[in-house]
Protein backbone atom coordinates (compact mmCIF):
# COMPACT_ATOMS: atom_id res chain seq x y z
CA UNK A 1 0.00 0.00 0.00
CA UNK A 2 1.22 3.42 -1.11
CA UNK A 3 1.09 6.64 -0.07
CA UNK A 4 -0.86 9.07 -2.54
CA UNK A 5 -0.76 12.79 -1.90
CA UNK A 6 -2.92 13.13 -4.62
CA UNK A 7 -5.63 10.96 -3.33
CA UNK A 8 -4.41 12.77 0.56
CA UNK A 9 -5.62 16.30 -1.21
CA UNK A 10 -9.01 14.99 -2.44
CA UNK A 11 -9.69 13.57 1.12
CA UNK A 12 -8.91 16.94 2.65
CA UNK A 13 -10.74 18.87 0.03
CA UNK A 14 -13.91 16.57 0.24
CA UNK A 15 -14.00 16.92 4.28
CA UNK A 16 -13.24 20.92 3.58
CA UNK A 17 -16.41 20.56 1.80
CA UNK A 18 -18.68 18.68 4.21
CA UNK A 19 -17.62 20.98 7.15
CA UNK A 20 -17.88 24.12 5.63
CA UNK A 21 -21.81 23.44 4.46
CA UNK A 22 -24.06 24.39 6.96
CA UNK A 23 -27.11 22.41 7.90
CA UNK A 24 -30.32 23.98 6.25
CA UNK A 25 -33.02 25.83 8.63
CA UNK A 26 -36.55 26.89 7.95
CA UNK A 27 -36.20 30.68 7.92
CA UNK A 28 -39.91 32.10 8.68
CA UNK A 29 -39.22 35.73 9.50
CA UNK A 30 -42.23 36.44 10.91
CA UNK A 31 -46.29 35.56 10.81
CA UNK A 32 -49.30 37.49 11.70
CA UNK A 33 -52.31 35.03 12.09
CA UNK A 34 -55.44 35.08 12.40
CA UNK A 35 -56.87 33.10 15.21
CA UNK A 36 -60.83 32.59 15.37
CA UNK A 37 -62.30 32.91 18.71
CA UNK A 38 -59.19 34.94 20.45
CA UNK A 39 -61.14 37.41 22.01
CA UNK A 40 -60.84 37.23 25.21
CA UNK A 41 -57.85 37.98 27.14
CA UNK A 42 -57.30 35.52 30.08
CA UNK A 43 -57.12 33.15 26.58
CA UNK A 44 -54.74 34.70 24.95
CA UNK A 45 -52.51 34.90 27.68
CA UNK A 46 -52.48 31.28 27.34
CA UNK A 47 -52.25 31.24 23.72
CA UNK A 48 -49.53 33.26 23.31
CA UNK A 49 -47.52 31.96 26.30
CA UNK A 50 -47.76 27.91 24.51
CA UNK A 51 -46.85 29.58 21.17
CA UNK A 52 -43.81 31.21 23.08
CA UNK A 53 -42.75 28.07 23.70
CA UNK A 54 -42.36 26.88 20.02
CA UNK A 55 -38.72 26.23 18.69
CA UNK A 56 -37.66 29.57 17.18
CA UNK A 57 -39.94 31.37 18.08
CA UNK A 58 -38.74 34.86 19.56
CA UNK A 59 -42.11 36.37 20.36
CA UNK A 60 -45.46 36.80 20.47
CA UNK A 61 -47.75 39.89 20.38
CA UNK A 62 -51.11 39.65 20.59
CA UNK A 63 -54.28 41.55 19.20
CA UNK A 64 -57.54 40.72 20.82
CA UNK A 65 -59.53 43.27 18.66
CA UNK A 66 -58.59 41.76 15.34
CA UNK A 67 -57.40 38.06 16.74
CA UNK A 68 -54.41 38.38 15.33
CA UNK A 69 -51.10 36.04 16.57
CA UNK A 70 -48.08 38.36 15.98
CA UNK A 71 -44.94 36.25 15.52
CA UNK A 72 -41.74 37.35 15.35
CA UNK A 73 -38.94 34.35 14.91
CA UNK A 74 -34.90 34.35 15.82
CA UNK A 75 -32.78 33.92 12.62
CA UNK A 76 -31.84 30.18 11.17
CA UNK A 77 -34.53 28.74 13.64
CA UNK A 78 -36.28 25.22 12.15
CA UNK A 79 -39.70 26.48 12.91
CA UNK A 80 -42.70 25.11 10.61
CA UNK A 81 -46.50 26.69 10.07
CA UNK A 82 -47.73 22.98 10.51
CA UNK A 83 -46.23 23.31 14.50
CA UNK A 84 -47.97 27.04 14.79
CA UNK A 85 -51.26 25.57 13.38
CA UNK A 86 -51.31 22.08 15.59
CA UNK A 87 -50.28 24.72 18.53
CA UNK A 88 -53.28 26.58 17.97
CA UNK A 89 -55.56 23.56 17.34
CA UNK A 90 -54.30 21.95 20.99
CA UNK A 91 -55.53 25.22 22.84
CA UNK A 92 -58.87 24.80 21.57
CA UNK A 93 -58.55 27.44 18.90
CA UNK A 94 -58.79 27.73 15.23
CA UNK A 95 -56.21 29.06 12.92
CA UNK A 96 -57.49 31.40 9.92
CA UNK A 97 -55.30 33.06 7.03
CA UNK A 98 -51.82 34.04 7.95
CA UNK A 99 -49.47 36.79 6.22
CA UNK A 100 -46.25 35.15 6.41
CA UNK A 101 -42.60 36.94 6.05
CA UNK A 102 -39.68 33.80 4.81
CA UNK A 103 -37.33 32.98 2.97
CA UNK A 104 -36.86 30.58 0.36
CA UNK A 105 -37.25 29.67 -3.11
CA UNK A 106 -39.72 30.82 -5.65
CA UNK A 107 -40.69 28.85 -9.08
CA UNK A 108 -43.31 30.93 -10.25
CA UNK A 109 -46.27 29.95 -8.65
CA UNK A 110 -44.92 27.91 -5.32
CA UNK A 111 -43.02 29.39 -2.42
CA UNK A 112 -40.71 27.24 -0.75
CA UNK A 113 -39.50 27.98 2.87
CA UNK A 114 -35.84 27.27 3.50
CA UNK A 115 -35.28 24.10 5.16
CA UNK A 116 -38.56 23.59 6.15
CA UNK A 117 -40.36 20.97 3.77
CA UNK A 118 -43.29 23.59 3.62
CA UNK A 119 -44.18 25.20 0.40
CA UNK A 120 -47.06 27.36 -0.49
CA UNK A 121 -48.80 28.26 -3.39
CA UNK A 122 -48.98 32.02 -4.21
CA UNK A 123 -48.86 34.49 -7.10
CA UNK A 124 -46.82 38.02 -7.36
CA UNK A 125 -44.19 37.44 -5.40
CA UNK A 126 -42.79 41.12 -3.77
CA UNK A 127 -39.01 39.85 -4.20
CA UNK A 128 -37.42 38.29 -7.54
CA UNK A 129 -33.94 37.00 -7.94
CA UNK A 130 -32.21 33.82 -7.02
CA UNK A 131 -33.09 32.24 -3.87
CA UNK A 132 -32.92 32.84 -1.42
CA UNK A 133 -35.59 35.17 -1.91
CA UNK A 134 -37.64 37.37 1.04
CA UNK A 135 -40.84 38.26 0.52
CA UNK A 136 -44.56 38.19 2.11
CA UNK A 137 -47.35 36.52 1.43
CA UNK A 138 -51.06 34.95 2.88
CA UNK A 139 -52.17 31.47 3.38
CA UNK A 140 -55.68 30.37 3.28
Amino acid sequence: MSFSWRSALRGFTLAGMLLAVEPAHAEYLRIQLRVYGLDCELCARGVSASVERLNGVKSVEVSLKKGILDITLTPGNTFKMSDLRKRIRENGFRSMEATVTALGKFDGSKFEVLGSGESFEVSNPESKGPPPVEFTFEIH
